[in-house]
């Protein structure tokens, strides 16, 4: 385990737990989190996989930082982007989960180098579950955050088809048809349009940050590293990538689009309603319908036997 700090995101596990956060709809969060802590509560008696522990107390942290008192939560290299209010109802899971951790804590005090930093490691832990415990603890949420950014990816999908997440689009069509199909390719290419906009924007930010530092006069901000040619280099890489998933992205929906008017939704058994819609002879067999004989040529049609 790559741990740099004291922090609950302060190690390699949890930085995949941020990246969680931020990467999940708002409706995906509680039942992930829901999942993580009831796993961690099932496991065998002993000690959690250290991943496991890590990723425990980084989601932890998130929740109590919600709660009445928990402002001062170290979340340094947490979620980039701002949580949505989480349900109450997490909050004594996380507290069973954090349990979990602290059982065993004291022989992952004894793993650091310096025992006063694991002391220290350790104190944060006890102080977010001191928080998710509180009995002044609210039963309500916290106050409304700000929403959180919605990315290009989904802002043409929204303007475009009026849906608030990808993944109603393929849900809108019976599995198996083509509109279904290609709702589903929009929406993992909105998916990664998204990824890249974030990467985008993270890329510009830490630009900006250097140039803010020759604004104040930090001029050796602009060579350490050559901080500001490499990221010159990677905004155009990443800008390029951007752009092509971008494209790609406008002609899958167009194409979506097409399909969908063809094939509106259909409601009831897809399959069967699939058959319905279809008057070639291979969907007339499958719905088990008899095959209409072939029409005698009228007369004084030409004859095309040899």
């Amino acid at each position: 385990m790559g741990s740099w700090d004291t922090g609950p995101f302060h190690n390699d596990a949890a930085v995949g737990t941020a990246e969680r956060f931020d990467s999940l709809f708002d409706s995906e969060l509680p039942p992930w989190l829901h999942r993580l802590f009831d796993v961690a509560v099932s496991m065998p008696e002993g000690p959690l996989d250290n991943d496991m522990a890590q990723e425990v107390v980084a989601a932890a942290a998130v929740i109590a930082s919600q709660c009445p008192g928990g402002d001062d939560v170290n979340l340094n290299s947490g979620p980039r982007e701002p949580v949505p209010p989480l349900p109450t109802d997490l909050r004594p899971k996380a507290a069973a989960a954090l349990d979990r951790v602290l059982a065993h804590a004291d022989a992952e005090v004894n793993r650091w180098y310096v025992r006063e930093r694991g002391e220290q490691w350790l104190g944060n832990l006890e102080r977010i579950r001191l928080i998710l415990v509180d009995p002044a603890s609210s039963p309500e949420p916290a106050a409304p955050r700000p929403q959180r950014r919605v990315f290009a990816g989904q802002q043409l999908l929204q303007g475009r088809f009026g849906i608030e997440n990808s993944w109603e689009l393929p849900e809108r069509h019976p599995k198996g048809s083509p509109a279904h199909a290609l709702a589903e390719l929009v929406e993992r290419q909105a998916y990664e349009v998204d990824t890249l906009d974030r990467e985008l924007r993270a890329t510009a930010s830490r630009a900006g940050e250097t140039l803010a530092q020759v604004a104040e006069g930090k001029h050796g901000a602009v060579q350490t590293n050559g901080v500001l040619r490499f990221t010159g280099v990677e905004l155009e890489t990443v800008g390029a990538r951007f752009a092509l998933a971008s494209r790609g992205l406008e002609d899958l929906a167009n194409r979506y689009q097409h399909a969908a008017a063809d094939q509106p939704p259909q409601a009831g058994d897809s399959r069967a309603a699939a058959a319905r819609s279809r008057t070639t002879p291979l969907a007339t067999a499958e719905a088990g319908l008899p095959l209409a004989a072939p029409a005698p040529p009228s007369a004084g049609a030409p004859s095309h036997r040899r």
